[in-house]
């Protein structure tokens, strides 16, 4: 899977400014175009007192600073870049509205929890983007071992269904471009509703966990001539995926958007959106 365009929107945060790195980096070492994008964020056209007075000067003022602030980020460049800063209403909109219009091959923020109205963009912007957007989106920390960003070590989750296998091609991109050595991770979930419930466990037949050999096997295809370790562990799969991050000192986890998550996690959200909210470091959500 080639990337040969990236797009980074940014806030202009300190957040985004570690974003950045990674997109640089990642548009350096594979050869790629980089977009930065930002969203002047105005009130919305439908009510017009925001129009009237000083409004249209203060925004205008604000287009011109961020320009400067990615024009300045993307001197720094060495591959092909270009700026683009629009007014919209909605952050989340105008940024999937521009990954509709280009189909970058991937999208680059950063990710934080939400902190009052002090950063509204980070958060449940980036969330909104993992979620709506057909496309790649990688969602960077800071990983908590502190390592400057590079990918040394990359985990890959899978619940061995073909949907899963979505985000191979892009794991193993990644691998070979940074020579990296992957972690497989199959989670096994003993839990069901009714031991949720405290009721007894039901056997319902399911097939017996692979071994780390049948795992091996499932992924070699996509990673031929990449070390490739299997771990098969149980529990919460995005609590286990998580720990294992971190066991690791992984510096990024590639995941699937899509996958076999039960009724329960179906409830309370899914196991890439609590690893893309949770993650000890960046977690590519493809």
């Amino acid at each position: 899977m080639g990337i040969r365009e990236i797009l980074f929107p940014s806030d202009l945060s300190p957040e985004s400014d570690l974003a950045f790195d990674h997109a640089r980096l990642l548009a350096e070492r594979l050869g790629a175009s980089l977009t930065l994008y930002h969203v002047a964020q105005v009130p919305d056209h439908r009510h017009a007192h925001w129009a009237f007075a000083h409004g249209h000067e203060i925004w205008a003022h604000a287009e011109k600073e961020a320009r400067e602030c990615l024009e300045r980020r993307a001197a720094t460049l060495t591959t092909p870049h270009r700026v683009r800063v629009e007014r919209k209403s909605s952050a989340p909109h105008g940024i999937l509205d521009v990954i509709r219009e280009t189909h970058p091959d991937l999208t680059v923020m950063g990710a934080h929890h939400a902190v009052g109205l002090a950063h509204p963009f980070l958060g449940s912007v980036t969330e909104s983007v993992v979620q709506q957007s057909c496309h790649p989106v990688l969602c960077v920390r800071e990983p908590a071992h502190g390592r400057a960003a590079a990918y040394r070590r990359i985990v890959v989750p899978t619940d061995l269904s073909l949907r899963s296998r979505r985000a191979f091609p892009l794991a193993a991109t990644l691998a070979r471009a940074f020579d990296a050595e992957v972690v497989a991770v199959y989670v096994d979930r003993p839990t069901s509703l009714a031991t949720l419930s405290g009721l007894p466990a039901v056997d319902l037949g399911e097939p017996a966990p692979p071994t780390e050999a049948s795992l091996w096997s499932f992924m070699q295809p996509e990673f031929d001539g990449i070390g490739v370790t299997a771990e098969i562990d149980q529990g919460a799969v995005w609590e286990r995926v998580c720990q294992v991050a971190r066991d690791e000192e992984a510096d990024l986890v590639v995941i699937s958007k899509s996958g076999h998550d039960s009724f329960a996690e179906r409830l309370i959200g899914s196991n890439t959106a609590r690893i893309v909210r949770r993650g000890p470091c960046p977690v590519l959500a493809a």
